[in-house]
């Protein structure tokens, strides 16, 4: 058994040819290139057996030779890199033999026992140039690949440089990655070739994903539990992008936006321990990724949430469609910048330095700091920003009659901080005082949310009728419905306020 580890960036076929020349390759490269030609059949049962558990069995044809291979995910798997167990066996014939798999994880891994229901399910034919490189302590083999997945009568084309780590530390790929990066633009791709070849055979669409649960260890330093968190964020941002890009679903950049937002909140909670210069560096490059998501975001909300009921409520009023119109055109335009943003170098630089900085070890400075506050126990860091967020919470709800708008605003963005908070540390406590908790802020801040949708709605009507000078009665329609929607929502909110000021706190209750 291997354990493979390797980086996918993708790129336009001219850039692999830039990439192929890269002064950084002619200067790390141990010996020639090579190329073969790799025919890759990939075999599942007719219900997709295997791919239910996350395993990939495929027969690689090299000329005369057949290579049957086992890929299952490994655990440790972490980072834009992708991590695979790995069993090859050399057979004869095209299909596969697993009498031949005889490791007992790879016989666990396989949830059937015989060939028989086995059947080609796609295929990839990849022109492959790999070139084998050194740098510092570890061995990178880099893989030109270029050629198509197939299935039927769909076809996916591939064009990807590959980094696998075949000794050494994992951080290289990306410092290799980052140093390629300066000359070549490209992207990193997520998905294995299997993923993809799936994917392509179940038609399967891009889907937006919420954020699956997050388990820390009691035992955890506070830099540890930052990279726990730091990489759950990741891992949710990145399955979201494909979803995002396409603008087909608005749900996709929401969770986009979400990914994001608890990425930066991940950095506001453990400000206390990190590096201050990096900390500003990476909340500073969020913020910008976030800003130029948010376009899209806002006329996704006033569209659905807002111009369509309304419509619907009203369909003799034709000032209302000419501003469905007008506010289906400026959402096409701020999808396009959704679009530029994920394929922007800095983009992917922001994502490949954040990679490497996670991959750092035991703490930022490797030690060099005598007792650095990275050390510190995680639980001590969860007590310690838990109560503070919850009292400024608590502070502004016991007074929420008599907030302003800018003081509501200001309580719906203490209520997000807390909740991100008690969602990155609530399994570290019992788990339904911390599920209340939980949703008792969501609620909050839900409905303090609508209220500023709002706000925001008011400004993008008010942005449209600058543009062409139209929408007046339009303005006055929703500035109407508006206002009924706020004072629909008040009660309610301030309902939920006086709970929470109420409320024990779940890290209390133990």
């Amino acid at each position: 058994m291997n354990t493979e580890i390797e980086l996918k960036l993708r790129m336009k076929p001219d850039e692999l040819g830039r990439l192929r020349r890269h002064p950084v390759l002619r200067a790390l490269r141990l010996a020639s290139a090579r190329t073969q030609k790799l025919r890759n059949v990939y075999f599942d049962t007719a219900d997709l057996a295997l791919r239910k558990k996350r395993v990939a069995l495929r027969v690689r044809h090299i000329g005369q030779r057949r290579i049957q291979t086992l890929k299952a995910p490994s655990e440790g798997a972490n980072g834009a890199a992708q991590h695979f167990l790995e069993w090859e066996t050399a057979i004869k014939g095209d299909q596969p033999v697993l009498a031949q798999i005889t490791d007992e994880a790879a016989r666990d891994a396989l949830p059937i026992t015989g060939v028989e229901d086995l059947r080609e399910a796609f295929v990839s034919d990849i022109s492959r140039s790999v070139v084998p490189l050194v740098l510092e302590d570890s061995q990178i083999e880099l893989a030109f690949d270029t050629g198509e997945i197939a299935t039927g009568d769909r076809r996916q084309p591939v064009c990807e440089a590959e980094l696998e780590l075949k000794s050494g530390r994992p951080a290289r790929l990306y410092e290799l990655a980052l140093q390629l990066h300066e000359q070549v633009p490209f992207t990193v791709e997520y998905r294995s070739k299997a993923a993809r070849g799936y994917d392509l055979l179940l038609d399967n669409r891009p889907q937006p994903l919420k954020a699956g649960p997050l388990e820390l260890g009691q035992d955890l330093t506070a830099w540890q539990g930052f990279v726990a968190v730091a990489r759950h964020c990741l891992q949710h941002l990145r399955a979201n992008e494909d979803c995002a890009r396409l603008g087909e679903d608005p749900e996709g950049v929401h969770q986009l936006r979400v990914a994001l937002r608890r990425l930066r909140a991940a950095f506001s909670v453990f400000a206390g321990v990190l590096p201050e210069e990096q900390r500003l560096h990476f909340v500073e490059e969020l913020r910008w990724v976030q800003q130029s998501l948010g376009p899209a975001r806002d006329w996704d909300v006033f569209i659905g949430e807002t111009l369509r009921p309304v419509l619907a409520g009203l369909p003799q009023e034709a000032c209302l469609a000419e501003l469905l119109a007008a506010a289906n055109a400026a959402r096409v335009d701020a999808y396009r910048q959704v679009a530029t943003t994920l394929d922007e170098r800095r983009y992917t630089r922001l994502q490949l330095q954040l990679d490497l900085w996670l991959e750092s070890g035991a703490g930022p400075a490797g030690g060099e700091i005598e007792n650095p506050p990275w050390i510190e126990p995680l639980a001590s860091v969860a007590v310690r920003v838990l109560t503070a967020r919850h009292r400024k919470v608590r502070k502004l709800a016991k007074r929420f009659a008599e907030l302003s708008t800018a003081e509501r605003h200001r309580l719906r963005i203490q209520a997000k901080k807390a909740r991100y908070a008690a969602e990155f540390f609530r399994s570290l406590y019992s788990r339904k005082p911390a599920q209340k908790y939980v949703g008792r802020l969501t609620t909050m801040q839900d409905r303090l949310g609508s209220m500023n949708d709002a706000v925001v709605g008011r400004h993008l009507v008010d942005a449209l009728a600058k543009a062409d000078g139209n929408h007046v009665r339009a303005n006055a329609i929703l500035s109407g419905w508006y206002a009924a929607r706020i004072d629909g929502d008040i009660p309610h909110a301030a309902a939920i306020a006086r709970k929470i000021t109420k409320i024990r706190p779940f890290w209390e209750a133990d």
